[in-house]
């Protein structure tokens, strides 16, 4: 098949690498890939050389210059390669990708990176709303990331179809040599999404207990929420066992020393640094936004889950993993195990048969 993936740039968030995770995994397929972004921004994940890299927009700071132009480019490209789909990464890529595609009767896939169910104390982008509610009608198909948001969708969309995202690293196989680390990661800018606070409260409750142990955080972000997030470790006398690691280009040889990775977060869509983590074998203690995270972590074999902001039970499973080595050990080995169920040739396979079925329709 040939097949164009739009996405906003070839480096930065998880949706991105996602995107061109799903172009490497369909070009070693065989299939003929042309990946769509904006070329202007830095790119720090690698493409496969057998997929086409092609200018998503023209070089501008003018909004409308840039993403007017993007509709230009790519229909252009459209019109000259004849895919035989276009997937869009969230919703601005997405529109953009629809809007090119006019009069081409060419499938268009809008694929979501994020938990459909929003928390209601935090606030919501408008255009995220907008798009949600009207936009994803009208797309060929709307993929979600987990069961939970599709049941929450319910029948306000017609064609939404449930397509987990393809695993970073291939997992691990072998032996173990792991550190007395704790590690999360993300953005520190999201702090509120992301739980820092309660991560603080839930180290707390036991850091005193485990000396030799140590949180780091892998993620950059504004100067403020970090800042605000180090005087909350003040207040709560453990400054000193954090350790903020900025941005890493290292994450796997983090994730292989790690002996626990942990999840604070609020709402997550399908966590992909947790999948990260299991599959080079980290024993994840996690918090589960309304059964999402739980598409991961199925069993207590393969880890803990705990409620958000739930900060006496997530020490609580922080003070379980640190003391019962031997349940460490197995949900170490466990996770890996579980990861090879996302694994990109099955992802990509999923796919397959869904872009054959829409070509049908």
């Amino acid at each position: 098949m040939k097949i164009f993936l739009v996405c906003n740039s070839l480096g930065g968030g998880g949706a991105e690498r996602v995107h061109v995770n799903l172009a490497n995994g369909f070009a070693q397929r065989g299939h003929e890939v042309y990946l769509i972004a904006d070329v202007n921004q830095p790119a720090s994940y690698p493409v496969d050389e057998q997929v086409h890299v092609l200018p998503l927009c023209p070089q501008s700071t003018n909004k409308l210059i840039k993403w007017g132009g993007a509709v230009s480019m790519l229909r252009k490209n459209i019109k000259k390669y004849k895919p035989d789909v276009v997937i869009g990464n969230m919703q601005l890529c997405s529109l953009v990708s629809k809007i090119a595609s006019i009069g081409f009767s060419i499938p268009v896939v809008m694929t979501e990176h994020s938990a459909f169910e929003w928390i209601d104390s935090l606030s919501r982008p408008w255009f995220l709303s907008f798009s949600r509610k009207y936009l994803n009608r009208i797309y060929t198909c709307v993929t979600v990331l987990t069961e939970p948001d599709k049941q929450f969708i319910g029948n306000k969309l017609k064609n939404v179809v449930v397509m987990h995202n393809p695993l970073t690293y291939e997992s691990y196989e072998g032996v173990l040599k792991k550190e007395e680390i704790i590690l999360s990661a993300g953005r520190l800018t999201d702090w509120r999404v992301k739980g820092w606070d309660t991560l603080v409260y839930s180290w707390a409750r036991i850091a005193d207990k485990y000396p030799d142990w140590k949180i780091c955080i892998a993620g950059t972000g504004a100067e403020s929420s970090k800042q605000y997030i180090i005087q909350l470790m003040k207040e709560n006398g453990i400054e000193d066992r954090v350790e903020f690691l900025g941005h890493c280009k290292n994450m796997l040889d983090l994730y292989r020393k790690a002996s626990i990775f942990f999840l604070s977060s609020r709402s997550e869509g399908m966590p992909m640094v947790v999948l990260e983590a299991m599959s080079q074998g980290c024993a994840c203690v996690a918090t589960d936004y309304k059964g999402r995270t739980k598409e991961i972590i199925n069993s207590e074999k393969c880890g803990i889950l705990c409620q958000p902001e739930d900060d006496k039970a997530l020490a609580e499973g922080l003070d379980k993993m640190i003391t019962d080595k031997e349940y460490r050990e197995s949900v170490q080995r466990n996770s890996i195990e579980r990861s090879k169920d996302f694994s990109v040739p099955r992802i990509i396979q999923e796919w397959e048969t869904l872009i054959e079925s829409l070509k049908s329709d």
